[in-house]
């Protein structure tokens, strides 16, 4: 994941790594001996979240000797395991408090997410996730989808993050996950090639190289026309989390891909055949939309004459060999 900032020069990130049950004791020690030292051992930016994390019972989150980022982690993490309070500083600013708590749950994700700990440290970095991506609107789809394969490729828990990712509505989650179908790692990229089975080209591709290309093809010609739908192959059997607005492509029109809906308004002449393409067979949309979408790219201005046709006039234009095409 790109931004990931561990650090193994700060001394508790080093135990931490090479002798993860001595780490309590030692800081115990530290901060038997100088506790000032403690704190800013604790308060110090090259700390890892999960050192944070395997202290929190040591920490007290009401001292204001911790720094503001420590302080909220440590009231995240009770918040999410016990339902406490974060306990934000009510004398803070609202935007400052905002900007307090999106830099902690940063470095807390940044710093932690590359750990399976324990069930609880799963729970504490997937409310996290979720919070930062929908609840602050964080741009972190791309980590996410990164977190939900480094969770997969060890066996752990995603359900919740894979849900999450897909409910943004943002069709940029495929191209991070088509991204996966390059990897060098098989597991990786045999898992890219199952969430996107949905999209016939890349499920018939003969590796998962030619499901790459296969994607980039479908992604560009349809991107600015998927729907997300609520459905999730993960959680369904076949689901298929984004479908394609026929209409829309036949169009030119680009979607909102949570309402389902054209961003652009519809001129007068384009309703008839917008509303008409929806009652048509899938296959004649599939066909329709396909060939306008292509014919707008390549010959726009004897698209804009065909797009004038009505429907059944534009049907059979398209069984003919008219502008150098056929039906598929």
């Amino acid at each position: 994941m790109e931004g990931s900032t561990m650090s193994a020069d700060h001394p508790l990130n080093q135990m931490r790594q090479e002798q993860p049950g001595m780490l309590i004791n030692e800081w115990d020690r530290i901060n038997k001996d100088n506790p000032e030292h403690a704190l800013a051992i604790i308060n110090d930016p090259d700390l890892d979240f999960p050192v944070l994390y395997m202290l929190r019972d040591q920490l007290d989150t009401r001292s204001e000797a911790l720094e503001s980022r420590p302080r909220i982690a440590l009231s995240q993490i009770r918040n999410i395991l016990h339902g406490a309070d974060l306990g934000m500083d009510q004398m803070a600013s609202f935007a400052n408090q905002h900007h307090q708590v999106v830099e902690a749950m940063h470095w807390m994700l940044s710093t932690g997410w590359k750990n399976i700990m324990s069930t609880d440290y799963t729970q504490v970095i997937d409310q996290t996730a979720i919070n930062f991506l929908h609840t602050y609107h964080e741009n972190w789809l791309k980590e996410m989808v990164d977190l939900v394969f480094y969770r997969y490729k060890n066996k752990s828990q995603r359900h919740y993050l894979i849900s999450a990712m897909w409910e943004t509505a943002n069709p940029l989650c495929l191209v991070y996950v088509a991204n996966y179908l390059l990897s060098d790692q098989l597991v990786e990229s045999n898992y890219a090639r199952r969430m996107l089975h949905f999209i016939p080209e890349v499920k018939h591709a003969n590796d998962n190289a030619s499901a790459f290309l296969a994607f980039e093809t479908w992604y560009e010609e349809n991107a600015h026309y998927l729907v997300y739908t609520g459905e999730t192959n993960d959680a369904v059997p076949g689901g298929r989390p984004y479908r394609i607005h026929y209409s829309a492509k036949y169009l030119g029109k680009y979607v909102s891909p949570r309402k389902g809906e054209p961003l652009q308004a519809l001129m007068s002449n384009e309703k008839e055949n917008y509303y008409g393409l929806v009652r048509l067979p899938m296959r004649q949309q599939i066909n329709l939309s396909t060939y306008s979408c292509r014919l707008r790219k390549e010959q726009p201005k004897i698209w804009r004459s065909w797009i004038g046709l009505n429907l059944n006039e534009q049907l059979q234009s398209i069984r003919m060999p008219v502008h150098g095409r056929y039906e598929r």
